[in-house]
């Protein structure tokens, strides 16, 4: 028994997929933009529009079209060439390892059966191809066909007439022919089919025209090169413009957010305690990486009022001030000892991160 093989020489592929650039560019052309425009009169304003957008059509749009066709049939060539190549090369693999079924008998006569040849087919039960064994009888020739697993492939065959599904099927083979019926149980119609091993197909008529359709549709190394290279720099300017276009968004979105500097974030706080009883707020050196983050002390000047009262008073004063502003008291809080408060407050500068400041609605989340 020789095995089938599906996996062909990378020429095979290569014709294959430019057969099918040609007939795609070929529907194209012959179901686009017409070239004929009829005959009009000078006075007549509409038709004169109408040949100005059809002109407009075959001379920029068609063109356009069929050069994206072809470009993006040669983009995907390769790509397409190896996935056919590997999927025959991986049926081959399991048509080479399936393993023959054991003690196949004749339904007809009893006798052992012996394999003829192996191929897939559509196993229905599992939806996907599996390979099927051909067996036949030596001694009647009866045949049948055995899935690898030893399950017996049928023919699901319908009735022509009234779509029946219980069919009787016989065959008898007369040399080189085979004349198998089918016979519908419900209805008695009765179908022949007739095949001959030795009738050689016809072969496939020539394409006359594919070698210049192939040169005219399928680009070159170079021209479909440029044509990647051009898609790619059109990707890449599209996605700096969708870029462009989210900062933007953002922008918009935390427009009414002050970004305060540290002599602006001073000056605000200081009035700001100075109203409720504190004094002297004073900032260390900040440290600087992504955001600022600077430590801060500051004085109550209520000598009367409680440490909780104060700390209280003071984060509310922070918290009030800073609300629309891209300053934040850190989650670790204030401290309070012998009327000194102390804390870190942290500044925010990158537009994403203002945004989910604002998103958080002004919480004293350090995210």
């Amino acid at each position: 028994m020789e095995n089938y093989k599906y996996l062909k020489d990378e020429s095979y592929y290569i014709e294959r997929y430019d057969r099918g650039t040609v007939e795609e560019c070929r529907y194209w052309v012959k179901s686009g933009v017409s070239k004929d425009w009829g005959e009009m009169k000078d006075d007549d304003k509409e038709n004169k529009t109408a040949k100005l957008k059809n002109q407009l059509k075959v001379t920029i749009v068609a063109p356009t079209m069929l050069y994206v066709i072809k470009g993006q049939r040669y983009a995907d060539k390769n790509r397409t060439i190896a996935e056919w190549m590997n999927l025959d090369r991986q049926k081959d693999a399991k048509l080479d390892n399936a393993q023959e079924p054991k003690n196949i008998f004749c339904s007809n006569c009893s006798s052992i059966m012996t394999v003829m040849d192996k191929h897939f087919l559509m196993d229905w039960d599992k939806k996907e191809d599996e390979v099927v064994f051909m067996f036949e009888c030596p001694m009647c020739q009866k045949r049948k066909g055995i899935w690898e697993d030893g399950r017996e492939w049928k023919l699901k065959v319908k009735c022509e007439k009234c779509k029946g599904e219980s069919i009787k099927e016989s065959a008898t083979k007369n040399g080189t022919i085979i004349t198998t019926v089918y016979l519908c149980q419900s209805c008695g119609h009765k179908k022949e089919d007739v095949w001959d091993f030795d009738k050689k197909l016809e072969p496939e008529k020539p394409d006359p025209n594919f070698a210049k359709d192939r040169k005219e549709f399928c680009l070159s190394n170079e021209e479909g090169e440029k044509y990647v290279e051009g898609m790619a720099r059109i990707k890449h300017f599209e996605e700096m413009m969708k870029e462009f276009g989210k900062k933007e968004e953002v922008k918009k979105k935390i427009a009414d957010i002050k970004k305060l500097n540290i002599a602006e974030l001073t000056k605000i706080l200081n009035q700001a305690i100075e109203k409720e009883g504190y004094m002297k707020l004073e900032f260390s050196k900040p440290e600087i990486a992504r955001d600022i983050i600077i430590n801060f002390t500051a004085q109550d000047s209520k000598p009367d009022r409680v440490e909780y009262d104060s700390i209280h008073n003071l984060k509310k004063i922070f918290k009030t001030n800073l609300e629309k502003t891209n300053w934040r008291l850190m989650s670790d809080g204030v401290y309070y000892k012998l009327g000194i408060l102390s804390g870190r407050l942290r500044g925010y500068e990158n537009d994403e991160d203002l945004l989910k400041l604002k998103e958080k609605n002004g919480s004293n989340i350090n995210f």
